[in-house]
């Protein structure tokens, strides 16, 4: 980061004959990014308000700053290869507003949340029963970034589908919960006719579980960790956030160990995995029907890459697996670290399950 800012100040000193522009640049840049690190330590004195402001700044001001460093190297790589090229000053101008409308997009993509609605065929519904409404609620990051202006929409946008079920696949937390009163208080206000069910993630770790943990219960959540329940004359199971890499008995890993655990009784009934992270474990495919997690924000800030959030093969959708289970990986509904999305917009999922006939396909 101190390299790409530096080759920015070194473009603004050589096409501005006042030096002290490019300064203002270096150091505006230093103060803005180290804000966030001098913050941390107050974090919970001052309920992360001030790391809360120190984090947007410093972020949204670095990832313009990286778009700057990019475009002036492709307008460098053009001038190279092609001969084509502006004026210093003009290339700098050129450099700045088009970092200015990427980043712009970026962030209303970020604030625009899409309902995405599926229907899933199943023969596996209660008697009398023709259509189960399930909603998916994931990454929504509830922290420095996502407060009570995202989590309006996406309460909106939830109370129109009017869901039976609502499951909350992980990272609902990122940062300090405490004081967060106002959030809270619109989350119990989801009143589904079978409950909210919701598995940890691993942002949900990384501050205080127990914390996170007891948010989610206080806002009525079930939280399951590596077990299940029955409702809705579904069964719905949550494996935790590493459960697919800890041992249990017999050399099985804890989710496999729990899918087992389920009576052979219940096996005719709809099995719902939640799973924050889109693995996939070889043992456990024929298992269950449909398994929803989160994690990847679809890329989020691609092609950045700092944009960790990628797994080969698990890609935004569904994806048909052996032995008749399918997995939807959702793109989230907030985000993680800037508040900014390129061709990954935030969502909240609804999945119809409807009775399989002959018609259904």
């Amino acid at each position: 980061m101190l390299a790409m800012h530096a080759y920015v100040y070194l473009r603004i000193r050589a096409a501005v004959d006042r030096g002290w522009l490019s300064g203002l640049w270096l150091a505006w840049s230093i103060a803005v990014m180290t804000l966030p690190f001098l913050t941390r330590r107050t974090n919970r004195i001052n309920n992360g308000t001030r790391k809360k402001w120190s984090d947007r700044l410093g972020g949204v001001w670095s990832l313009y700053a990286f778009y700057v460093f990019v475009v002036l190297i492709a307008m460098d790589l053009l001038n190279w290869f092609l001969g084509i090229g502006l004026p210093p000053l003009a290339e700098l101008f050129a450099a700045f507003t088009a970092s200015a409308a990427i980043l712009a997009f970026g962030v209303r993509q970020a604030n625009t949340t899409e309902t995405i609605i599926i229907k899933f065929p199943t023969s596996k519904l209660p008697e009398g029963v023709e259509r189960l409404r399930i909603v998916q609620l994931s990454d929504l990051h509830l922290g420095p970034f996502t407060g009570v202006l995202q989590l309006q929409r996406i309460m909106r946008r939830i109370r129109e589908v009017e869901p039976d079920l609502i499951v909350v696949t992980g990272d609902l937390a990122d940062g300090v919960l405490r004081g967060r009163n106002r959030e809270l208080a619109m989350l119990r206000r989801l009143k589904p006719k079978y409950g909210m069910f919701a598995v940890p993630g691993n942002h949900d770790y990384y501050d205080d579980i127990d914390e996170a943990i007891a948010f989610m219960k206080s806002a009525g959540m079930r939280v399951l960790r590596g077990e299940y329940a029955e409702s809705g004359g579904i069964i719905i199971a949550g494996a935790d956030d590493h459960d697919h890499i800890e041992k249990s008995e017999w050399g099985l890993s804890k989710s496999e160990a729990m899918l087992l655990s389920i009576p052979g009784g219940n096996k005719d009934k709809f099995i719902l995995l939640l799973r924050h992270r889109p693995v996939v474990e070889q043992g456990t495919m024929g298992m269950f029907d449909l398994q929803l997690s989160g994690h990847t924000h679809g890329g989020q800030l691609l092609p950045m890459p700092s944009s960790r959030h990628k797994i080969a093969g698990r890609t935004r959708g569904v994806k048909k697996l052996l032995g008749g289970s399918s997995l939807y990986v959702s793109n989230g509904a907030g985000y993680v670290g800037p508040p900014v999305r390129f061709f990954a917009p935030p969502e909240i999922t609804v999945f119809d399950l409807v009775r399989k006939n002959d018609r259904t396909k």
